[in-house]
């Protein structure tokens, strides 16, 4: 049996990745520079969720100029948007922490920076990505890999700052920018905990552990999960970049929400008599209609292509909710002749249904009527073009809307 989508999704095939700007080979060949010399399919096949690894510096992954030459003066040059915004921890402070808040320029932020770290604490920079190119590239470059989200953080510190044991519900990649720290790592095999905060889970011990110790250039990956404490050994700026990569617990998740998209008993209270489980606390009776709930999916998930077009939505929406894409507002007046073009660390997918087309990119979606397929799927698979060279049946002045939606949500930029 084949998997149809009905009113929803068509069962024509869909592209089984992001199209370009950015294309798989330009992504492989990103991580690969930043992880040299590790291979990069030892790394997805034999290290990502399964334990850490030290790679260390290589004069050719270039990871210790992520953020330039002078990573610190990057940060403070940008005080007015991150000033107002770092998070600090430290072990043992030697005071109460200053206040955060706005600064008049990088000399203050400087000074504000200083006192933190008199009193023993290491600032955290949150979402540093759009400070560097080569940060964002490599962001950019794991979520099309591996279709999940991935975010930022940098931490400054001085000689004597210290994290204390922690585990982290995220899997973390550490590239040390400047100085030097020294990483407790436990060594047992990680639990990969879910996301959400338990009750039940008991206090972080380190227990067996390794001591690592890093500098300019080199690059640590931890599951998530694995339990670790950080000594800073000198001043030190590192960046951690954390995501989570695709568990079959989110593949099942996504193959139910493209089921319940068209089985209207998922989208319905459940229980013929919730009033009285709420009440007393007994939930038994939902167990009837949770069984058979669970049986339609996994017949959904015998048929041929269901699964496949399920993970393609769920790509689709991972896609969407992805950081923006920068939009230019200086852009000259459209015409036939102007010549547009991908914008750089672009991604899409692009998703059928009768009546619609929606097209997703980082920071949204675009909802297209079907009649314009041909058009939007050209501008999905064509890094350059001339507005006036978009196929369809369709006359110039939809050419130029067309042209104008892509070019607002920033996946089109004006070469001319």
């Amino acid at each position: 049996m084949r998997w149809t989508r009905g009113q929803r999704l068509s069962t024509r095939s869909l592209p089984h990745g992001p199209s370009p700007h950015m294309t798989l080979d330009d992504a492989c060949g990103h991580l690969q520079r930043i992880l040299h010399p590790l291979p990069l399919d030892e790394f997805l096949d034999g290290v990502l969720g399964k334990r850490f690894i030290k790679v260390p510096a290589s004069a050719q992954s270039h990871r210790a100029d992520m953020m330039g030459a002078d990573p610190q003066q990057v940060i403070l040059s940008a005080f007015a948007d991150i000033a107002p915004h770092i998070a600090f921890h430290a072990i043992e402070p030697r005071g109460p922490a200053p206040t955060v808040g706005p600064v008049a320029n990088a000399q203050a932020f400087k000074a504000k920076v200083a006192a933190f770290h008199d009193l023993g604490y290491t600032i955290r920079i949150p979402q540093p990505r759009w400070l560097s190119p080569d940060l964002e590239g490599f962001l950019r470059a794991l979520e099309f890999i591996l279709h999940t989200p991935a975010k930022a953080e940098a931490f400054w510190s001085r000689g004597e700052g210290k994290a204390p044991v922690h585990h982290d519900d995220f899997d973390i990649i550490v590239i040390q920018l400047q100085g030097r720290k020294r990483w407790f790592i436990g060594s047992d095999t990680p639990d990969l905990p879910n996301a959400w905060t338990s009750v039940l889970r008991p206090n972080t011990v380190l227990g067996r552990h390794e001591a690592v110790e890093v500098g300019p250039g080199d690059l640590l990956y931890l599951p998530r999960g694995t339990p670790h404490r950080v000594d800073s050994l000198t001043n030190s700026l590192h960046l951690s970049i954390s995501l989570t990569p695709l568990t079959l617990r989110a593949a099942i998740i996504a193959a139910l929400d493209a089921l319940s998209d068209v089985d209207r008993p998922f989208r319905q209270t459940v229980g013929q008599h919730l009033a009285q489980s709420v009440r007393s606390g007994d939930f038994d009776s939902l167990q009837a209609a949770v069984r058979q709930g669970a049986a339609r999916l996994q017949a959904a998930c015998q048929s041929e292509g269901f699964v496949a077009q399920a993970l393609q939505l769920r790509s689709a929406r991972v896609i969407g909710d992805m950081s923006a894409l920068n939009v230019r507002q200086d852009r000259p007046p459209l015409s036939r002749e102007s010549l547009v073009r991908q914008a750089p660390m672009s991604m899409c997918q692009v998703v059928a249904s009768n009546d619609l087309l929606e097209f997703s990119y980082p920071g949204g979606r675009l909802c297209v009527h079907k009649g314009a397929e041909p058009s939007v799927r050209f501008i999905a698979s064509t890094r350059e073009f001339k507005i006036g060279d978009i196929p369809g049946d369709i006359g110039d002045d939809i050419r130029l809307a067309l042209a104008d939606r892509f070019l607002d949500c920033g996946f089109l930029q004006v070469v001319r």
